[in-house]
This record gives C-alpha cells, sequence and structure tokens, in this order.
C-alpha cells in the first residue's frame, strides 16, 4: 500500500536535552536510514531548553546536510527563551533569508524552563513571524511548546485579546498538546475557536505517553471537532524528562523517530480508526499548516515521498521513499532533479545525480 510519507514537524536534528548536566545532552540522529526507517520523509528541526551548546548555526547545517542526503528538511528559529535565537539577528529577516526557516519555535510557555513570556511579548513574536511570512511567502507561525504550568493555553488567549484583533489564533500552533487530561481539554476549545494544535505521538518514559495521544484524538473526534486543524509529531532526538512536584529530575529519556509509525499501527489496529482518518494527521495536515504544497500527498506535480506498507497478518512492515523511483533489477533510484525540489527558493537547482541501494537494505525493514 503506496501512502504519503509522513512529515514530522517537531525532530531534534541536532540531539536536544541538558536538563541534568552536559552529561544528558541527546544525540542526533546518527544517519539518514533512522529517519527513513521511521517512515518520515520530511522533517523540521528544532531547539528546545539548550540554545546555548546547541544553536542555530548548528540547526541549519544539520537541516542542509539532510537535504543533501534526499530526505526534505526545514527548521524553526529560536527555542524555548525569548527573544528567539536567530542568524540574520530577526524573526524577519531569518524567515526571508535563510531558506529553510518556516517559522519560530518551540517557545516554551506555561513552563518552568521557558522565559515566562507576557502576552504583549507573544502577541510582538505572533506579528513580527506573521508579517516575515508574507514577505517570504513561508508559513510564518509560532509553534509553543506547552508545559506542565496550570496556565496552560492562557498566555495565547491574552495575546490575542491584547491585539484585539490584530493576529489570528491560527498564528500560534501549540504542540505537546496531549500531556494532561486538563490541557487535552483546553485544546477542544482552542480547536473549536478555529485554533490548531499539534499532539506528541512519543514513545519513553516521558510526561505523556502514546495513549494520552490516542484519548485525545477520541475525545476531539467525539466532539464533532474539526480534526484538519491537528497534526501529530514524535519529538524525536529530545529528551523526556520528568520532574516532581519540587521541580527536581527524576527521570529521563529519549524521545523515539518511530513512535509515528507506531502510532498508526495502534490508531488503525487498535483504536478502529479508518487508515484514511490517521493518515491526515501526520501527511496532509502538516502540510497544510506548514504551507508545504507539493508535501503531504500523492499527485500529480508532487514530490515522490512515499511509504510503503505491507500488511502480513497481525504484522506490518514499512519502508520510506523520498524522490525515489523502482528501476528494473531490483533497485531504488534516487533523483534530484535538476529543476529544484518542492518550495521555490528552499534549495538552489542542481545537476541530477543518483544514488543507487538494494531493495533489500534497512529503508525496506523498518517494522511496527
Amino acid at each position: 500500500l503506496a501512502v504519503p510519507g509522513f512529515i514530522d514537524l517537531h525532530v531534534h536534528v541536532c540531539g536536544g536535552g541538558g536538563e541534568a548536566g552536559p552529561g544528558s545532552r541527546t544525540p542526533a540522529p546518527r544517519g539518514l536510514s533512522e529517519l527513513l526507517q521511521a517512515g518520515l520523509t520530511c522533517v523540521v528541526g528544532v531547539l528546545g531548553t539548550d540554545s546555548v551548546s546547541r544553536t542555530q548555526e548548528n540547526l541549519v547545517a544539520q537541516v542542509q546536510g539532510l537535504n543533501e542526503d534526499g530526505i526534505t528538511a526545514y527548521s524553526w528559529c529560536g527555542s524555548y527563551r525569548l527573544p528567539p535565537a536567530t542568524i540574520t539577528g530577526s524573526v524577519q529577516r531569518e524567515l526571508c533569508l535563510v531558506a529553510s526557516c518556516l517559522g519560530v519555535g518551540e517557545v516554551a510557555v506555561s513552563d518552568h524552563r521557558g522565559s515566562a513570556p507576557t502576552p504583549a511579548d507573544l502577541l510582538r513574536l505572533g506579528l513580527e513571524a506573521r508579517v516575515g511570512g508574507m514577505l517570504s511567502g513561508k508559513a510564518g507561525i509560532v509553534h509553543c511548546h506547552m508545559g506542565p504550568g496550570a496556565a496552560r493555553l492562557q498566555p495565547l488567549r491574552d495575546a490575542l485579546a491584547c491585539g484585539a484583533g490584530d493576529l489570528p489564533v491560527t498564528a500560534f500552533h501549540p504542540t505537546h498538546m496531549e500531556r494532561s487530561p486538563e490541557l487535552v481539554a483546553d485544546g477542544a476549545a482552542w480547536l473549536a475557536d478555529g485554533g490548531t494544535l499539534d499532539l506528541t505521538c512519543r514513545w519513553g518514559a516521558g510526561l505523556s505517553s502514546p495513549s494520552q495521544c490516542r484519548a485525545a484524538l477520541r475525545l476531539y473526534r467525539d466532539k464533532g471537532l474539526p480534526l484538519e486543524g491537528v497534526t501529530v509529531s514524535t519529538d524525536s532526538y529530545g529528551s523526556l524528562p520528568v520532574f516532581d512536584a519540587q521541580g527536581r529530575l527524576v527521570q529521563y529519556d529519549v524521545a523515539d523517530p518511530g513512535a509515528m509509525l507506531r502510532f498508526l499501527r495502534a490508531m488503525v489496529m487498535e483504536e478502529g480508526w479508518a487508515l484514511e482518518e490517521v493518515l491526515p494527521l501526520m501527511t496532509r495536515n502538516p502540510a497544510a499548516r506548514l504551507k508545504l504544497e507539493r508535501k503531504g500527498r500523492i499527485a500529480v506535480g508532487c514530490d515522490a515521498d512515499i511509504l510503503l506498507l505491507e500488511v502480513r497478518g497481525q504484522g506490518r512492515r514499512a519502508g520510506a521513499v523520498c524522490g525515489r523511483t523502482a528501476s528494473p533489477g531490483g533497485m531504488l533510484v534516487m533523483q534530484h532533479a535538476a529543476t529544484g525540489p518542492s518550495c521555490p527558493g528552499t534549495h538552489p537547482p542542481r545537476p541530477c545525480r543518483r544514488t543507487l541501494w538494494p531493495c533489500s537494505t534497512w529503508w525496506l525493514e523498518a517494522r511496527w
């Protein structure tokens, strides 16, 4: 079964973590194979807690390397803290001058690791990102890390109220919205008001679990809320710290990029959702939210980012193909078109080149 490759809008491509000191910094992907085995054909790199040893320059270089390897990669500028870290000196300049930048993120809201942004701070940031998006033709949104704080989404609502209608609710795309039942309920009201949100299907010992992501989706569907505004991401290669009531770190894990494939299987095989209900959460919906017109669907003129799913009894096997086509002799051909890939201006045109892999190699052997 051929389906669109997954778009993961929240991947720590440089690694992440660091909440337990330098020794707790989590590693970056070990290679393109880890992402493709997980079904990811398009990723957006992000910085989190640590914007000291992880820099925007580091992030953009890592994204450029992934693009050269054949996957499509973008980036968010900034990190948990405000003002956002940039290469060019401002969010607007970053969106206009850094080809991979799609917006700002992940800005920490209702989290003790952030900068306690005021409504005026968030309004100003949202407006700057919005204008940068207009000038660059990109999404220009603010991707917000939602922490465990009792305020939940209220700081974002206060920012919108402070703007008195100047900023639409879609200027913010909050993530980790499955973190608690209270945040899930707040997210339902956010969706009802026309907003969009992201659920993290991470697998590990962190603050949330895949069951919470699944429960959130059940609630939203039961309420008849528009699931077109919901995306799912993995937070892969980021840390999954657990803090006690006194703010002390008591548990630590690393998010797994393979979570999205397992999430898809769980939603279809265990929750009973139709495949066409689940797939848009990690294909068409993030493509629309990020203004990636040639991503998220299989159609003439779109990028050939294809995920192959093979059903065998109760198990499934998956393989990701990024801009590749089957060739005689059981090989795969990766071809970079001379006209340049998906988004105009994202990568410079370059001569066609080919790279061959036997069909029996790693890309075809990822298992749910």
